[in-house]
């Protein structure tokens, strides 16, 4: 049975619409900054998750062209005044359980900068995780960088979050890598225990 299910396409596994390609797409054509969810420093975007495994593919050239685009927009100047006390309302990690691509962000605004750090279940290719959110940090008036980023493995059970791999889409910029990743978990999650490893994919 395993192998059968595994064999169906995850769009009739999960219903019309749930591909993780086209619920990133449909949400970004309803969301607002307020809509996007950020209450919870363990979950992502609120019903950001539809049911059935994920299906983690390849990155293709298209994609790859595509997150470049996204890297160069997200770090441009913004259009939107920044909002008060915009930084602050970030919580600094947005993750699912289980074990999932994700980004590192550094947003920044008013000589002031943080890192992020964002993963998602669902999302197919590393740009799915960035775009919700760097157009919510766009839509406060904060100018984005989206640094790199890799697979989490987080288990709430266990209090574990490992953090390894990488990404084609984003490639690491200068300085940037995991063992920042893994310092804001730290410091977010106190009573957890986090590892880093650029092993993997």
């Amino acid at each position: 049975l395993p192998r059968l299910l595994a064999a169906v396409p995850l769009v009739l596994r999960t219903g019309p619409g749930w591909s993780s390609r086209g619920f990133v797409a449909a949400s970004l054509a309803a969301s607002t900054p307020a809509s996007l969810g950020m209450a919870s420093c363990e979950a992502g975007p609120a019903d950001a998750s539809p049911p059935g495994p994920t299906t983690n593919p390849t990155t293709n050239a298209e994609d790859q062209r595509e997150a470049a685009a996204l890297r160069e927009s997200a770090a441009a100047a913004p259009s939107t005044a920044i909002s008060s006390g915009a930084l602050e309302s970030l919580p600094p990690v947005v993750i699912d359980e289980g074990t999932f691509k994700y980004v590192l962000l550094r947003v920044s605004g008013d000589g002031e900068q943080r890192y992020l750090v964002r993963g998602t279940a669902y999302a197919e290719y590393h740009r799915d995780v960035a775009v919700p959110y760097v157009r919510q940090c766009r839509g406060l008036g904060l100018t984005v960088e989206v640094l790199g980023g890799g697979r989490i493995a987080h288990s709430k059970a266990e209090k574990k979050i490992r953090i390894y791999g990488f990404s084609y889409g984003f490639p690491w910029a200068d300085g940037a890598g995991h063992e920042i990743s893994a310092e804001v978990c730290r410091e977010t999650f106190p009573d957890y225990s986090v590892e880093w490893s650029n092993e993997g994919y």
